[in-house]
């Protein structure tokens, strides 16, 4: 009940911030977020500014948040922006979470938190697929969520250092795995039904 009223609560906010940058076409606006999430981990490499690395992907972040926002207010909703959307969140999500080896996090925590978030991605589309209703709300790690947590592993680096965000990483990868547990056991009870 809780996420569920924090994710209308963040989702307000972005249709609110999305009337002053309606006049941007929304696939623009998905592309931004793509050339700014893969930007992420080359600047993590080259600078090793977690700070600058955090507001680029929180910038790619809130591209993601308001293009479907624009795209409902413009009335520009397709299936092909929808598509467009989807491939360019996955790889938006490997980006960034990419960034974090860049910045000194061990090899494996960062796979196992880019596997774990594509995972929880895939069986909400494939169970959709399949006519399983509101699986999008099960779990505590929804996009919006997923966004917030790897922003935080940002801040955290920032200000306590690569062991701290590691620690803080590992935290996001147990809460990862556990909503994508609870999203396959959702779906299959609902298909087995």
């Amino acid at each position: 009940m809780r996420v569920t009223y924090l994710r209308e609560r963040l989702r307000d906010i972005a249709s609110k911030v999305a009337r002053y940058v309606a006049v941007v076409d929304p696939n623009a606006l998905t592309l931004l977020g793509l050339l700014l999430s893969v930007l992420t981990p080359v600047v993590a490499w080259t600078s090793r500014s977690s700070l600058l690395a955090g507001v680029i992907a929180s910038v790619a972040f809130l591209m993601d948040a308001l293009d479907g926002s624009v795209a409902r207010l413009r009335g520009k909703v397709s299936k092909s922006g929808a598509f467009l959307d989807s491939v360019v969140d996955r790889v938006s999500d490997v980006a960034i979470i990419s960034a974090f080896y860049f910045l000194g996090c061990d090899f494996l925590l960062v796979y196992a938190a880019a596997v774990s978030s594509l995972i929880i991605s895939y069986v909400r589309a494939r169970a959709e697929s399949l006519g399983v209703a509101g699986i999008d709300e099960v779990g505590f790690m929804t996009r919006e969520f997923r966004s917030i947590g790897f922003i935080a592993v940002f801040l955290v680096y920032h200000f306590l250092g690569v062991g701290a965000a590691s620690y803080t990483l590992m935290l996001l990868l147990l809460v990862l795995m556990v909503t994508a547990v609870q999203r396959w056991i959702y779906a299959y009870r609902a298909l087995r039904d």
